[in-house]
């Protein structure tokens, strides 16, 4: 037998046994369940099969409580865990490249401002020999600006 059914079958036996117990008993298990309860934290309270007294000898079992989680939403926390995994590597991914990008840009202006200044004879010539080319390129470009 599984579980279900060993559940159902221990629930009819409950429900059998209750119908002929005395009212005064009926009426001290529901006090006692009450006081209980009463004692618990707010977020102590589960909703469980129990009992209910109606009228005088009729008893109604409410099944109620927690519901086994579903798959749809562990499939939904999946997609969630793997979005907080592949958003930020995209975000990452996105930002080295534009870093990339805007450095090569830069290498490229540099490399423009030196073939200008060649092209245009404001470098002299014992000036392609030096070591401090650059040096000398960046001083004449802010002498210009000044």
């Amino acid at each position: 037998m599984n579980e279900p059914v060993i559940a159902r079958l221990a629930r009819e036996a409950l429900d059998e046994s209750v119908e002929h117990l005395p009212w005064r008993v009926t009426h001290r298990l529901a006090t006692a369940r009450e006081a209980a309860l009463a004692r618990l934290p707010a977020e102590a309270h589960v909703a469980v099969a129990a009992p209910a007294v109606v009228g005088h000898g009729q008893v109604v079992v409410a099944a109620g409580g927690p519901q086994p989680p579903s798959r749809r939403g562990s499939r939904r926390h999946f997609g969630l865990g793997l979005a907080a995994i592949v958003v930020p590597l995209l975000v990452v991914a996105g930002a080295l490249y534009a870093i990339s990008e805007w450095d090569s840009r830069l290498r490229a202006d540099d490399i423009a401002g030196v073939d200008a200044a060649v092209l245009v004879d404001e470098v002299p010539i014992s000036a392609y020999a030096d070591r401090g080319f650059g040096v000398f390129l960046r001083n004449v470009t802010r002498g210009e600006r000044e």
